[in-house]
C-alpha cells in the first residue's frame, strides 16, 4: 500500500495541497476534469490504501492539531492538558507540534495537514509565520483557531484573554499602593498580545495624568528580563515599581534585581502576567496577572467543536478575563526610594 501523502500527490499532480484536500473531502467547487484527474491518480499509485483514506470516506481524523510554543513554564502545559480533556469527551484526540520562541510554525502546520487533522489550533509567532502556510491553512477549509495571540491580518477565529484589561488593572493596582514611578518591560513589538498589555499599562498611567517609561524587550523569557532590570540598574534612579508583560519577563526582573541587592518589594515593587507556578516559588512570591488557563484550554477545544459542527457562521473573536493575584512582591512605595 502506498504511504503517498496528499502533499505528495499534489505535488505530483502540480496542484495545490488545498486542491486535492478539497476532492477528498467532496467539495463542490472542484471543478470536474481536475476532480478527476485527482482520483484517477490516486487510483493508480494505491493512494485511498493508505490508513488516513478510511477516515477520508468518513470525511473525520477524529483529530485536531495544535502547535504551541516550546516552554518550560507550566502556562502551556496545563492549556494544552485541559484541552485535551475537553476533546477526549467529545471523541477526538489532540495531537500536539511544538514550534520554538523566534520561529514560525510551518513545518508544524504542514505536518498536521499531511495527517488530515479535523481543525487546527495555532498558537503563532507575530513576525516569523510563512503568509503562504497560513492561506493554505485557511483555503484547506479546515477551521483555524488562533490561540492567546493573533495576527489581525490574516482572517480566521481567535480566542485569549482580555489583556488589555488585565494589564490596565495590574497598573491601577500599582497606583492605589501609591507608586507613581512605574515602568512597563514590554513584549516584542508588533506582537499582539504585547502591544494589548502595553495599551493597559499606557490607559492606566494616562488615568492618573502619569508618564510611564517603557522597557521594550525583544522576547518573552528570563534572559530578556534580566536584560531590561540590567537597564534600569544603570539609570539614575530605579522606579519604585516595575510592571511585566509576562511573568517570565517579570522573573528575569526580579532574579537580576535580587543579584544586585535590591530589596523586593521594600525597594521596588514587582507584577508579572499569566501567573505561570514558577512565579509563586520565588523567595518573594510573585503578583501577576493570572490568565485562567484550564478555561482557556477547555474553551478552545469547545470552540473547535462547535466550529465543526457549523455553529459560527461569522468569525469568532472571544477574550476571556484575568484576574489579579496579589502575593508578597508589592508594597506600598517606601518614604524615601
Amino acid at each position: 500500500m502506498s504511504k503517498l501523502t496528499q502533499r505528495e500527490l499534489a505535488a505530483q499532480l502540480g496542484l495545490s495541497y488545498a486542491t486535492v484536500s478539497r476532492v477528498f473531502n467532496g467539495d463542490a467547487r472542484v471543478k470536474e476534469p481536475t476532480r478527476r484527474r485527482v482520483l484517477q491518480e490516486a487510483q493508480r499509485l494505491g493512494f485511498r490504501g493508505h490508513a488516513l483514506a478510511r477516515a477520508l470516506r468518513l470525511k473525520k481524523s477524529f483529530g485536531i492539531g495544535v502547535v504551541a510554543t516550546n516552554s518550560v513554564h507550566s502556562y502551556w502545559a496545563e492549556v494544552l492538558a485541559a484541552m485535551e480533556t475537553r476533546a477526549r469527551e467529545a471523541g477526538y484526540h489532540v495531537i500536539i507540534c511544538h514550534r520554538e520562541h523566534d520561529s514560525g510554525s510551518a513545518e508544524q502546520v504542514a505536518f498536521l495537514l499531511d495527517r488530515e487533522v479535523d481543525a487546527l489550533v495555532l498558537a503563532p509567532h507575530p513576525t516569523a509565520e510563512d503568509p503562504r502556510m497560513l492561506c493554505e491553512a485557511i483555503e484547506s477549509g479546515k477551521p483555524l483557531l488562533m490561540l492567546n495571540n493573533r495576527l489581525p491580518s490574516f482572517p480566521c477565529h481567535y480566542l485569549g484573554t482580555d489583556s488589555r484589561t488585565g494589564s490596565r488593572k495590574a497598573c491601577e493596582y500599582l497606583l492605589e499602593l501609591g507608586h507613581r514611578q512605574i515602568t512597563f518591560v514590554a513584549g516584542p513589538a508588533g506582537n499582539y498580545t504585547a502591544e494589548c498589555r502595553l495599551e493597559g499599562f499606557r490607559a492606566a498611567m494616562d488615568g492618573a495624568a502619569l508618564s510611564g517609561p517603557v522597557v521594550r524587550m525583544a522576547g518573552w523569557q528570563e534572559r530578556d528580563g534580566e536584560e531590561a532590570a540590567d537597564r534600569l540598574l544603570s539609570g539614575t534612579s530605579l522606579p519604585t515599581a516595575i510592571l511585566c508583560a509576562n511573568d517570565p519577563l517579570a522573573i528575569g526582573v526580579y532574579l537580576s534585581l535580587r543579584r544586585a541587592g535590591v530589596r523586593i518589594p521594600e525597594q521596588v515593587s514587582l507584577v508579572g502576567y499569566s501567573g505561570v507556578r514558577a512565579g509563586e516559588l520565588l523567595a518573594t512570591p510573585l503578583t501577576t496577572m493570572a490568565q485562567p488557563v484550564e478555561e482557556l484550554g477547555r474553551r478552545a477545544a469547545e470552540l473547535v467543536l462547535e466550529l465543526l459542527e457549523g455553529r459560527h457562521e461569522a468569525w469568532v473573536c472571544e477574550e476571556l478575563p484575568d484576574r489579579l493575584l496579589v502575593r508578597a512582591s508589592c508594597a506600598p512605595p517606601a518614604a524615601e526610594n
